[in-house]
């Protein structure tokens, strides 16, 4: 299992990736608040991996800053992960 740390907004959180993200929900990518860790499967393409993890990030830094009911819209968060994978990997 590769892992390793990402500070955002001055929380260290542990990416890792893994071959199984959420036994009981299958899904791409998971943030756990209360242990600062966000699961990416790593069975995926590299560009997918990286929109997978700009997707937690937002979950992270939107319940950082105490936007609690944006952090739980998946939907918006989709659309800003996606927007901002494509401006960041052109």
């Amino acid at each position: 299992m590769e892992s390793r740390e990402l500070n955002i907004l001055g929380v260290i959180y542990i990416v890792k990736e893994v071959d199984t993200v959420n036994k009981a929900n299958p899904r791409r990518g998971e943030i756990n608040y209360l242990t600062n860790e966000i699961r990416i499967d790593k069975n995926m393409p590299k560009s997918l991996k990286e929109q997978v993890l700009m997707h937690e990030i937002l979950h992270a830094v939107f319940d950082l800053l105490g936007l609690d009911e944006l952090a739980e819209d998946e939907e918006k968060v989709q659309s800003i992960a996606t927007a901002l994978h494509h401006v960041f990997s052109t």
